[in-house]
């Protein structure tokens, strides 16, 4: 497929992207557009729309356009494109008509009636969409009525193929370093997994845990925390790179989810980031993950307090972790953005 595409005309392709900082900037605008650039494709990207790309480019893809001045700017680009033979994409990754703000403070802007009514309208104006899970892509169609459901495309979240090859560096004289990566938003996600944890800790003074994003401190016994060094934070950084490098740290992920429908579209890119790196993941068993974990062999999935509980104890092993740390990475080297950009031209290229 990847072969086949990189044959035909190279293609101009511009992102108007939501951001050039955040993680979905990287996964979703960033990573393909330097693999397409490096097949020949011609590829830029903004947070500002380019008068040289509507005039120009022969996809426009609009990442997250939901604020109603945008959006009316929306309809307007993908009129001028489809008229001149060219093609829009509408890029999103999260469900963002199901943000609960109680939950998720940061979502209360997606729930604004004006804000939610033009998204809806992008979403319907593009030519094609570009979501990176099923449930998502079953969202998006809702708001496509008379449209190919076809024309929503599936395009999962990838790793580099220099993932792969990060070397894991493990700090000296610790047990067993668990990590949990994630933001504000998932505070109520790490619930799922907060008693285990407080339960594991206190057996074993040897284990430490590691937040990177954010730290959720509550509910955790004081004595454990950072006055004594058992717990410690890393704050994100927009440098994947280094990212990577701090996650390769830990010897066992934990990724804890609530059962939401916010999450319910979720990516598994956290889970698949750690196997790439050939760390264990024990996850929450929820279908975002479902596909992504081998039970018992890549991983675990856990369904109570109870099982997070078995499923750390077991991992505390150093040769179980190894093995099913072997096991991630090989089952990780089939979702490369190497691997899968295909899967980008084909939903740009997609006959209409």
């Amino acid at each position: 497929m990847q072969d086949q595409a990189h044959a035909e005309r190279p293609l101009k392709i511009f992102y108007w992207a939501a951001s050039l900082e955040d993680g979905t900037y990287r996964y979703r605008v960033e990573m393909p557009g330097n693999e397409l650039r490096r097949l020949g494709h011609q590829v830029e990207a903004s947070i500002r729309m380019s008068q040289a790309a509507r005039e120009e480019a022969d996809v426009i893809v609009g990442q997250r356009v939901c604020q109603p001045g945008a959006v009316r700017h929306w309809l307007t680009v993908c009129a001028e494109l489809r008229a001149r033979g060219g093609r829009t994409v509408y890029e999103v990754d999260d469900d963002l008509f199901s943000i609960e703000p109680r939950k998720n403070p940061l979502g209360l802007p997606f729930q604004h009636p004006d804000v939610q009514a033009a998204m809806k309208a992008a979403i319907r104006a593009a030519d094609v969409c570009t979501v990176s899970t099923g449930p998502l892509a079953a969202v998006l169609r809702k708001h496509r009525p008379g449209a190919d459901p076809a024309t929503v495309v599936v395009v999962p979240n990838c790793v580099t193929r220099a993932t792969l090859d990060v070397q894991r560096q493990r700090p000296i004289g610790w047990t067993t370093l668990y990590g949990w990566q994630g933001s504000s938003t998932h505070a109520r996600d790490w619930l799922e997994a907060r008693d285990a944890v407080a339960t594991v800790l206190a057996e074993d003074r040897g284990t430490r845990l590691r937040f990177v994003g954010t730290h959720h401190l509550e509910g955790l016994p004081s004595a454990y925390g950072r006055p004594i060094g058992r717990i410690d934070f890393q704050p994100w950084t927009v440098d994947l790179g280094e990212h990577h490098r701090r996650v390769a740290e830990f010897d066992v992920t934990l990724a804890p989810l609530e059962r939401t429908p916010f999450n319910r579209s979720k990516s598994a890119l956290r889970v698949v980031e750690s196997l790439a790196l050939g760390v264990p993941v024990i996850a929450s068993d929820v279908p975002a993950y479902r596909d992504w974990v081998e039970d018992g062999v890549t991983g675990f999935y856990a369904r109570s307090t109870a099982q997070w509980v078995h499923a750390m104890r077991h991992l505390q092993d150093a040769d179980a972790r190894t093995e099913m740390g072997r096991a991630g990475r090989k089952a990780a080297a089939a979702w490369t953005i190497e691997g899968n950009i295909g899967r980008w031209l084909d939903a740009y290229r997609m006959p209409l």
